[in-house]
């Protein structure tokens, strides 16, 4: 009966990951636009240089925003510049100055961020991290470290080193069993060869359990911005925390429990190891501020309220989506509970509908020990 359960909830929990993700026309539009800004770029810089997604577009982890007043989804690109001995301003300038000198792309692009230029489009907006490799030169751009530059007054800027490829793979291994049959099984279905499918078009339980935390954390800490954590954490604790769980439930009640053992305590500082670059810190700002760590802590803590503990004691579509709808948005649950209604619909229509002992969901699987078939009703009055 448990675990009847918590399939339910998984159910119910990966609906709304696959409601808050970008759409797949989004996604298409989104890697149009950065191909386009990598051929303008390329054609105007006298080095040779790579244009390449990272971040939570590469890892399959993005999230819709939480108004459609936003300017959407946040789409992180590296663009790798082949000339490590370039100034640091230079490296920032030579794309900057690019794009400002294009009637397409000036009207788009925002003053100087402390790393990034952004370009603002319909529904999404693009940030670009100009960088060279940290060593001499690259072979393979997703083989390098890089060396970004970080500005901290009016014309000074202070180097960064990161490699997010490096980081793109050890999140897959974290996952590799589950995401190569389900990387096998999206090729069958579309035709292709394993390697052709990217990351990002699948939805592993550790990526919808990242997506779910990220949705959650963008809630709880509405009225608290300054302390909410970065998603680099939130997805570097729980790719740690992650032991290979096909159920999505299962998957994020061992995450959220397992998320603060990986928080280490050097010197008595917090360290979040980036775990492809061991000397950079993702937590260095819970140093500066502790408060962010006591908030994550807390948050946590609420996290586990809201998806573990407290859907163990709804029954039926309507207690699920007002519980979900409280702590991962009304919008996304309201269409999950919909899309329920309208499934019954059809079932019910083919004379299959069923509900699930401990949990009240309607479902088509009618031969499952774990559902008791609903009788057909005529509504003849009789």
């Amino acid at each position: 009966m448990e675990q009847v359960r918590t399939q339910a909830i998984g159910d119910f929990l990966s609906r709304i990951a696959d409601e808050i993700s970008i759409s797949e026309t989004m996604q298409k539009k989104a890697v149009a636009s950065y191909e386009a800004v990598g051929r303008y770029l390329d054609e105007g810089i006298d080095y040779q240089i790579a244009i390449m997604p990272q971040g939570s577009m590469n890892l399959g982890t993005t999230i819709r925003p939480l108004s459609d007043a936003d300017d959407g989804y946040d789409i992180d690109l590296v663009c790798l510049i082949n000339n490590s001995n370039l100034e640091l301003s230079d490296i920032k300038n030579i794309v900057g100055d690019r794009l400002k000198a294009s009637a397409r792309y000036s009207g788009k692009i925002d003053s100087e961020g402390k790393r990034c230029w952004t370009l603002h489009y319909d529904g999404f907006h693009m940030d670009i991290l100009p960088c060279v490799p940290r060593y001499v030169r690259f072979l393979k751009p997703t083989n390098t470290d890089i060396k970004l530059t970080h500005k901290v007054g009016v014309k000074q800027y202070i180097p960064k080193y990161s490699n997010p490829y490096q980081y793109q793979r050890w999140f897959e291994s974290c996952m590799e069993n589950v995401l190569v049959s389900m990387r096998e099984a999206y090729a069958n279905s579309v035709c292709c060869s394993v390697d052709q499918v990217p990351t990002y078009v699948i939805r592993t339980p550790l990526q919808k359990a990242v997506q779910l935390l990220k949705r959650h954390r963008d809630i709880y800490f509405m009225d608290n911005d300054a302390d909410s954590p970065i998603s680099i954490i939130i997805t570097t604790l729980a790719a740690h925390a992650y032991s290979g769980e096909i159920d999505l439930y299962d998957a994020l009640q061992h995450i959220i429990r397992k998320m603060p053992q990986h928080i280490e305590k050097r010197d008595n500082k917090y360290w979040i190891p980036n775990p492809t670059m061991s000397d950079e810190n993702f937590a260095d700002k819970w140093n500066e501020s502790p408060s962010k760590a006591e908030a994550f802590q807390k948050w946590i803590n609420q996290a586990q309220i809201d998806l573990v503990e407290a859907p163990l004691t709804c029954f039926g579509i309507h207690n699920f989506r007002a519980a979900f709808g409280k702590c991962l948005g009304e919008a996304p649950a309201s269409r999950v509970a919909a899309g329920y209604g309208t499934q019954a619909k059809a079932a019910a229509d083919r004379d299959s509908l069923g509900i699930r002992r401990g949990s009240g969901l309607l479902t088509s699987q009618t031969t499952s020990s774990g559902v008791i078939k609903t009788e057909r009703h005529n509504f003849y009055g009789e």
